[in-house]
């Protein structure tokens, strides 16, 4: 990772801090917030590999409020390890391998259906500060990397369940709504979403995550 990277990475961490800090102590009585960590399971749309092959982990913060009734809104912070990879099946040797490594920062409105039962729908922006790769023994190198956008738009849709008061699980679904690379591969496999927009080129986020939330009040 570059110099200009980690200060950024830093800068990012200490203002979002700083300002759910400051919402907490100006607004205790209306917002609430906490940790959660997880897992995901991705593809990248657009290369030859399909399925959500690439394992990897999420964790952050949150601050949440209810603007109405059973209507409310969610901002996180988080690192998100997304990307794809290619298991043979017959000795299970990694052959090909796709590590993305952001920052991302999820805007959501959320809506209660039921007691215990809470809706997620929004929008990601995430921000790319490591990358690594692998394909066969060779291993790219950051000028691998250097047509891959730096900022990354999401859409994201999910449902949440109320364990108790402070434990909730949730599982969500999030594609890029632009191109994470304009790369144009033969043979290219695009899931579900990219067939039905008309995808033929371009590499794209395509992914789920799991998780467990805290809620601290």
């Amino acid at each position: 990772m570059r110099l200009h990277q980690i200060k950024y990475l830093i800068f990012s961490i200490y203002f979002l801090f700083t300002f759910f800090q400051n919402i907490f102590t100006v607004s205790a009585q209306r917002f609430s917030g906490g940790l959660f960590i997880g897992m995901t399971a991705c593809q990248v749309d657009g290369d030859t590999y399909a399925g959500f092959n690439k394992i990897g982990i999420q964790g952050g913060m949150f601050v949440n409020t209810i603007l109405y009734k059973n209507l409310g809104v969610q901002f996180e912070l988080k690192y998100a390890g997304k990307g794809a990879q290619k298991v043979t099946s017959a000795d299970n040797i990694l052959t090909y391998k796709m590590a993305l490594h952001y920052i991302d920062l999820p805007v959501m409105v959320t809506y209660s259906i039921k007691e215990h039962v809470i809706i997620d729908l929004g929008l990601v922006s995430g921000y790319l500060f490591a990358r690594q790769g692998e394909k066969d023994g060779y291993v790219y190198d950051n000028e691998d990397f250097e047509e891959f956008r730096k900022i990354d738009f999401e859409w994201l849709a999910g449902v949440n369940y109320k364990i108790t008061k402070n434990f909730i699980v949730n599982a969500r679904y999030s594609y890029s709504i632009r191109p994470i690379r304009n790369l144009e591969v033969a043979d290219t496999s695009y899931g579900l979403i990219g067939r039905t927009l008309g995808f033929t080129s371009g590499l794209y986020n395509n992914f789920l995550t799991f998780g467990i939330y805290y809620q601290f009040n």
